[in-house]
C-alpha cells in the first residue's frame, strides 16, 4: 500500500518532503521516496492512497496509560482544598472508590470487550498506535485496534519483553526485574509521583540501589526527585512523562524536571495517563506539555514535543522488542497518521495543535484502521464500522475478538455499555455468576474474558467493591474527544493555576 503526499516526515523527522511510504503486506515500511520515484518494484500497479497536502508521519505512541478507567469523568475529590502530596494520598480520598474504582469495576467485569473497543477507539481517534497500559487479562488479547505494549510479543508467544508495574515494588520485587531487564527485558514502573521532596521519592532511590536505573527501565513521572539525582541514572534510560496529570493532582509546578532530564542524556516519552487525571489521548497531551513548558520557560522546541510521542518512545521499545516503531523508516513497523494540513504549514506546528477533527487516517501493522470513509476506501479497508467523532462520520475498522471477518457496529458497544450503565448492580452480580458457573481453565479460548484493574482500588472491603452493590454508581461515558464538558471541568480544578485552561485554546 503506498501513501503518497506532499508532507512526510520522515526517516528524519526534522524535515518534510513530497513523497511516498510503501507499505508490504508483511506489515513493514519497504521504502520511503521522495518526490516521484518509484518505489520497490513489488508495488508495481498498486493503488496508491493519495493525501494530497496532508501531512504524514509516525503514528503516535503514548506510553502511560491506564485504559480500563479511560471511559470516566475528570476527578476531583471536593474536601480536598490543597493539592496531593503524592500518589499515595489520594486513593485515599472520600470520593476516590466511588468515582473510579466502582464504575471502572462495573464495566470490566459486565462488559470487558466492550470496554476495551471503547478505550481503544478513544486512543486511535487521537492518532495513537501503540499504547502503554492494557489492563491485565485472563487470557492474551491479540487483533485489536491499538498495539498494546505489556501484550505484544510480535508472535514469539514470549510475552515478557516489557514488564510494568503501578504498584510499588519491594526490594525483592525491584532485584528481580533488575535482572530481567539484564536478560534483555524492558521494566515501565511507576516511580516517584508526587510533590518534589515528598516520601515517594523513596521509590527512586529503591529503585537504584536494586540496580534497576539502566537503559531499559522506564520510569513513569519520578517528579518527587531532587532533578540532581537524575546524573545517578544511566545516560540511555527513559522518562514518561505526563505533564497533564501532574499538575491536576500535584499542583502548579510539582511536575517531572524535564529539562534536567535531557541534560543528562535521559529519553523523554509522553503518555496521557488514565481519564480522572489526565488527557483523552497522546494528542491531547503533546498540547498540555507545550502549556507546561512554556509556563516554565522550558527551551522545549515543537520538534522536541512531537518526538515526545514518535521516534523517542519508538527507539525506547525497540530496545526489548528489536523491531522499530515510531519512524517511517525501511523496515520499521508500518504504523501511520496522516493529519490534514494547509499547504505551507509548519509540520510540527501543526502537529502540536491538531484536534481529532483533523485526524485523517490512522494505519497500524500496515492495516487501516480509522479515517475518513474515502482514505478508508483507498487504503482497502474491511471490515469497517461508521462512527461520528467531532461531527465528522468517519470509519473504524473494528471487530469481536472472535470473528476477525465481520465488522463490530460501533453503536452496538456504545449501547451495550449504556446497559451496564444503567443497571451495574443486576450486571456485576449476573457477570460473577456466569464466571463462577464456568468450570474450565481460565485461559481457555472459550473462558470468559476477565479483565482486571492496574490501579489502588482505595477504600473498598472486598474485591475494590463496596459490599452494598446498589451504591455503585456508573457515570455517564465520555465522549471520545476534548469536548466542551471536557475543557469545563478543566477550568474547574485550581490546582494547576490556570496553566491547562489554555488547552481550550486549542479545541475552540
Amino acid at each position: 500500500m503506498p501513501i503518497s503526499n506532499d508532507r512526510t516526515v520522515a526517516p528524519d523527522e526534522s524535515v518534510t518532503f513530497a513523497g511516498q511510504v510503501w507499505i508490504g503486506d508483511d506489515g513493514l515500511v519497504a521504502a520511503v521516496t521522495k518526490g516521484s520515484k518509484a518505489g520497490p518494484p513489488e508495488f508495481a500497479g498498486a493503488p496508491v492512497v493519495d493525501v494530497g497536502s496532508s501531512l504524514v508521519l509516525p503514528g503516535l505512541i503514548d506510553l502511560h496509560n491506564h485504559l480500563a478507567y479511560n471511559t470516566l469523568p475528570l476527578w476531583t475529590e471536593p474536601t480536598q482544598p490543597v493539592p496531593f502530596a503524592h500518589h499515595n494520598s489520594w486513593t485515599g480520598a472520600d470520593s476516590y472508590s466511588g468515582s473510579t474504582t466502582w464504575p471502572a469495576y462495573a464495566f470490566i467485569t459486565a462488559c470487558p470487550e466492550e470496554l476495551l473497543a471503547y478505550v481503544e477507539a478513544k486512543a486511535v481517534v487521537g492518532g495513537t498506535t501503540t499504547v502503554q497500559g492494557s489492563p491485565p487479562k485472563s487470557r492474551p488479547r491479540d487483533g485489536w485496534l491499538v498495539r498494546n505494549v505489556e501484550d505484544e510479543s510480535f508472535g514469539t508467544g514470549d510475552r515478557n519483553l516489557i514488564y510494568a508495574s503501578t504498584l510499588t515494588l519491594n526490594a525483592a520485587l525491584l532485584a528481580d526485574r533488575a535482572n530481567k531487564m539484564r536478560a534483555g527485558s524492558s521494566f515501565i514502573y511507576h516511580c516517584s509521583e508526587g510533590q518534589r521532596g515528598s516520601v515517594v521519592a523513596q521509590e527512586y532511590t529503591a529503585a537504584s540501589r536494586a540496580g534497576c536505573l539502566g537503559d531499559r527501565f522506564v520510569g513513569v513521572h519520578v517528579n518527587a526527585i531532587d532533578p540532581a539525582e537524575l546524573a545517578s541514572w544511566s545516560p540511555t534510560g527513559a522518562i514518561a512523562w505526563s505533564p497533564f496529570s501532574n499538575l491536576w493532582l500535584y499542583g502548579r509546578g510539582s511536575t517531572t524536571d524535564i529539562p534536567t532530564a535531557v541534560a543528562n542524556g535521559l529519553t523523554v516519552c509522553l503518555g496521557s495517563d488514565w481519564a480522572p487525571s489526565g488527557t483523552k489521548h497522546v494528542l491531547g497531551e503533546i498540547k498540555a506539555a507545550k502549556l507546561v513548558a512554556d509556563d516554565a520557560d522550558w527551551d522545549l522546541s515543537e520538534e522536541d514535543l512531537v518526538r515526545m510521542a514518535t521516534c523517542n518512545p519508538g527507539d525506547v521499545l525497540a530496545r526489548a522488542w528489536h523491531r522499530q516503531i515510531g519512524r517511517l523508516q525501511p523496515g520499521a513497523i508500518a504504523d501511520v497518521l496522516v493529519v490534514s494540513t494547509p499547504p505551507r504549514a509548519h509540520a510540527f506546528h501543526r502537529v502540536v495543535t491538531a484536534t481529532e477533527e483533523d485526524v485523517e487516517l490512522v494505519v497500524i501493522d500496515g492495516r487501516p484502521r480509522y479515517g475518513t470513509p474515502d482514505l478508508m476506501t483507498k487504503a482497502g479497508a474491511d471490515p469497517v464500522t461508521p462512527i461520528e467523532v467531532a461531527g465528522r462520520d468517519m470509519e473504524l475498522s473494528l471487530t469481536r475478538s472472535d470473528d476477525a471477518g465481520t465488522a463490530w457496529d460501533w453503536q452496538d458497544v456504545v449501547d451495550r455499555l449504556d446497559e451496564v450503565r444503567a443497571h451495574p448492580e443486576d450486571e456485576i452480580r449476573e457477570a460473577l455468576q456466569g464466571y463462577a458457573a464456568f468450570a474450565g481453565r481460565l485461559e481457555d479460548p472459550a473462558a470468559p474474558l476477565r479483565l482486571a484493574l492496574d490501579m489502588p482500588t482505595g477504600v473498598a472491603p472486598v474485591g475494590g467493591l463496596p459490599k452494598d452493590l446498589s451504591l455503585v454508581h456508573v457515570p455517564p461515558v465520555q465522549s471520545l474527544t476534548h469536548d466542551a464538558d471536557w475543557l469545563q471541568a478543566v477550568s474547574a480544578n485550581p490546582f494547576h493555576g490556570g496553566v491547562l485552561d489554555g488547552l481550550a485554546g486549542f479545541y475552540s
